[in-house]
């Protein structure tokens, strides 16, 4: 049977009529199939929506990452490189340092001199003059001396007292003990005449030819080039591109001859300062010889003249001449410059009475940073007692090695207690008597 009758109309057309069964059953199948339909089409439309925009989430979020990795390295990368660059900026240079031993005068009169005489076919031997303090000196750059005696030949004759003169032997010994500058710029630089400075200057050249000479100069230069001219000249000495200037300068000279003998004066003090700086030098030590003999006070004069090396720049000043200690002082120069001051070392070695008998060694070192900062360091001041006693046994200590058994074999008989306040009468309260040092703050 058929889903449709064929009717006869009134008209006798056939008409069209669906049957029951069809309008109710088929109707709800194919009502229920389109819902199907649409349900499966709505799934598939949101899983494709679903999978589009978490695509896009996870490209938009490695594009985001990216760029935050990227911004957060670059950041970084930039400052790494400033940190580099800052550090570039700061450390411009190779730290250095300069080491000084600097000691008081050597006065060579009668009893010096006769200590090292020998009968064993060498006519003087003065090697036992320095060898308990060798170890105190050879450690260091540059181990200078006041040479208060010259050495100015066999023909003038030796010892003295107002006029000095020294084998050349003391020389050999100064050498062998470690000295390697010798500050020759006293009130008896001329005490034989331009002759007799020559006759030094030219074993000095000949024989001991790494040492320098200061403070003096050859009086013949034309016919003699190659000798010490310290006083046109100023002493520099250069440890790789750390460049230190020595300057030497004496107040008074028994002959005045300012052409061979650096003086003391204003002017000179100005035009050494500026040809050390001209020459490269980035820190200066002054030694002048100075002040008055056998006071332990400083003069007006020596302060004026500290005073005026300090305000020239001058990093450290080391006086001698009082052939007796003076006073440590830290002196204010300009912009807020520091200079530090030993006024009188005393004497290394000599003969003259009892009060020249104590003296000092001068420690201390120049030192370069590596962000081109000069400063002193490491500054102390460590005395020394000549031992007066026949032969060998006259010999300079140091007052921390000076012993109460070797006071008692002296001619003089001063015990290490008494040096011992002396020096913190003169140094004052920061002396340390167990160590035999005074140490300086700067």
């Amino acid at each position: 049977m058929s889903d449709m009758d064929n009717r006869q109309s009134g008209n006798g057309k056939p008409q069209r009529v669906f049957s029951n069964y069809y309008s109710r059953e088929r109707g709800v199948a194919t009502y229920r199939k389109r819902r199907r339909v649409n349900f499966i089409t709505r799934v598939a439309v949101g899983v494709v929506l679903v999978l589009i925009v978490g695509g896009a989430a996870i490209l938009f979020g490695r594009q985001f990452v990216y760029m935050l990795t990227s911004s957060a390295g670059s950041a970084t990368n930039a400052e790494t490189k400033a940190e580099s660059h800052a550090t570039a900026q700061i450390t411009t240079v190779q730290p250095a340092e300069v080491s000084f031993a600097i000691a008081g005068d050597i006065v060579a009169n009668s009893g010096v001199v006769d200590s090292g005489r020998r009968t064993d076919g060498n006519a003087y031997n003065f090697v036992h003059l320095f060898s308990n303090i060798k170890d105190a000196v050879t450690t260091h750059d540059l181990c200078m001396v006041f040479q208060e005696t010259g050495m100015y030949g066999d023909e003038y004759g030796f010892g003295g007292t107002s006029q000095l003169n020294a084998p050349q032997d003391l020389g050999r010994a100064e050498v062998a003990a470690g000295f390697n500058v010798a500050l020759h710029a006293t009130d008896h630089a001329l005490d034989m005449g331009p002759d007799g400075l020559h006759n030094e200057l030219a074993w000095w050249h000949n024989e001991q030819p790494d040492v320098a000479v200061l403070g003096v100069a050859e009086p013949d230069p034309v016919e003699n080039p190659g000798f010490s001219n310290y006083v046109d000249d100023v002493y520099v000495y250069e440890r790789g591109d750390f460049k230190v200037a020595v300057l030497n300068h004496t107040q008074g000279i028994n002959e005045s001859d300012e052409a061979i003998v650096s003086p003391l004066t204003e002017a000179k003090v100005r035009e050494d300062v500026d040809k050390a700086k001209e020459l490269g030098a980035q820190m200066i030590v002054a030694c002048p010889h100075w002040g008055e003999e056998n006071s332990s006070q400083v003069s007006d004069e020596q302060r004026e003249f500290a005073k005026l090396y300090a305000s020239f720049g001058v990093d450290v000043v080391v006086g001698s001449g009082p052939r007796v200690l003076q006073e440590v002082e830290v002196l204010d120069g300009e912009q807020g410059h520091k200079t530090l001051c030993y006024y009188s070392l005393g004497c290394l070695v000599s003969s003259l009475n009892a009060n020249n008998l104590l003296g000092g060694i001068a420690e201390f070192k120049l030192e370069r940073s590596d962000q081109g900062e000069f400063t002193v360091a490491d500054a102390v001041l460590k005395p020394v007692v000549t031992h007066r006693a026949s032969g060998e046994d006259f010999a300079a200590y140091l007052l921390s090695e000076y012993t109460p058994e070797l006071a008692q074999k002296s001619w003089d008989n001063l015990t290490p207690d008494y040096l011992g306040e002396q020096c913190e009468e003169v140094l004052g309260t920061g002396y340390d008597a167990d160590a035999g040092e005074y140490k300086i703050s700067i």
